[in-house]
């Protein structure tokens, strides 16, 4: 059985590019990798022969100015409609494709065609889901543009109908799926893994400074820095710095700028080294990540694995892994005031030792979990392919 790959981004980099990668190389070393279909990529392990690149989607990206292609869903044309159109011309020599929502549409009907079995890898909750919440906030915070157009909700509802089975990553994420009417039989729980010889626990280089909050990660309005902004604003916290870690998208800039005029904090330039990552959860007193919507969330096992305690909300994956009180807190997502009354606690308990068996949950939450949990679904799907044609 031979699965060919396809994915979107930069394939061996951050976020989904890491991501796919990990699944990849679990596909390589079973022996059944076809091949990857990506927009570019990283040097990795996976032999560049293997590697398909439409790199035609990044060029054309350039050429249309941020806001204008905020606007008019630009972006999500390109790296869904082109993207996916240049990817399903690369089947070949597989029994099953794996790709992610928004980019699989051409691919499944392609696919299906040719009697090819198609896995949609869906990193976050039901689109249905995630607009709704997305969209209060974008209209809350006044921003000008839609995180998802009506088409584009459709074609990835239409995705996950169309799939032979569906990838998740947490119990939260398939929930939203059943509800929304994907049949929950196809749905696979695939939690990520979280690479526990980088992530290590470390003392903190300045002992005895000033009481460090650290959040990374994408910084928008999905990932709900706002309310980290906010909550920071009204507490006022005495000897104590914010520090924010990675990607600035257009939808924060607005209120980004409002609260850098209110107080100071730190912004980092998003790092592709995992090893600074590690560095800002070691520099911390309590990592927070205040989700308005995330499938999962691995900045959280992340931290978790530093051994720091951590402040998430019940609107994520990731909240599964927290033991209330002692790796942390999970808060109702949007709520400034659970939010203040947690950093607050957590301010004049330094010593305590919440978060001080974080890295204790993470045994089974590797990435070699997370590939065989992938084979058994594909074995799954080649099982059921064998029956039907008998």
């Amino acid at each position: 059985m031979k699965v060919a790959f396809q994915v979107a981004a930069r394939f061996g980099g951050t976020g989904l590019g890491y991501i796919s990668y990990q699944a990849v190389r679990g596909i390589r070393d079973a022996g059944m990798l076809a091949g990857v279909v990506c927009i570019s990529h990283a040097a990795t392990d996976i032999d560049d022969d293997l590697i398909t690149e439409v790199r035609a989607v990044e060029k054309l990206s350039r050429l249309v100015p941020r806001r204008l292609a905020n606007k008019l869903g630009l972006d999500a044309l390109l790296q869904q409609n082109y993207f996916g159109f240049a990817a399903a011309r690369q089947l070949h020599n597989c029994d099953i494709v794996h790709g992610y929502t928004g980019q699989m549409l051409e691919t499944i009907n392609c696919a299906h065609r040719s009697g090819i079995r198609c896995v949609l890898d869906r990193p976050n909750t039901h689109v249905n889901y995630l607009r709704r919440a997305m969209r209060s906030e974008y209209a809350k915070y006044d921003v000008p543009f839609a995180p998802y157009s009506e088409r584009q909700a459709q074609r990835e509802a239409d995705e996950l109908d169309l799939a032979d089975a569906v990838v998740t990553c947490s119990r939260f994420a398939k929930e939203t799926m059943v509800e929304e009417g994907v049949e929950e039989s196809k749905v696979h729980v695939v939690p990520y893994g979280v690479d526990l010889d980088l992530f290590r626990p470390a003392p903190r280089a300045e002992c005895g400074g000033p009481f460090r909050v650290a959040f990374a990660g994408l910084i928008c309005l999905r990932k709900g820095v706002q309310y980290l902004l906010e909550a920071w604003d009204q507490l006022a916290l005495p000897d104590s710095e914010l520090v924010l870690q990675g990607h600035l998208l257009d939808d924060a800039v607005g209120v980004v700028q409002y609260y850098a005029n209110r107080f100071p904090f730190t912004i980092l330039a998003h790092s592709e080294n995992m090893g600074d990552v590690c560095r800002l959860y070691n520099s911390a007193d309590v990592c927070v990540f205040p989700s308005v919507e995330d499938g999962f969330g691995m900045v959280v096992a992340e931290a978790m694995a530093c051994n720091r305690p951590v402040v998430v909300t019940d609107r994520m994956g990731a909240a599964e892994l927290v033991r209330e009180g002692a790796d942390g807190y999970v808060i109702p997502g949007a709520d400034v005031d659970a939010l203040k009354e947690r950093l607050a606690y957590l301010h004049g308990r330094r010593d305590s030792s919440i978060g001080a068996e974080g890295r204790s949950r993470l045994a089974q939450l590797t990435w070699a979990n997370y590939q065989a949990r992938l084979l058994d679904v594909y074995s799954v799907m080649g099982a059921q392919c064998e029956s039907l044609c008998r």
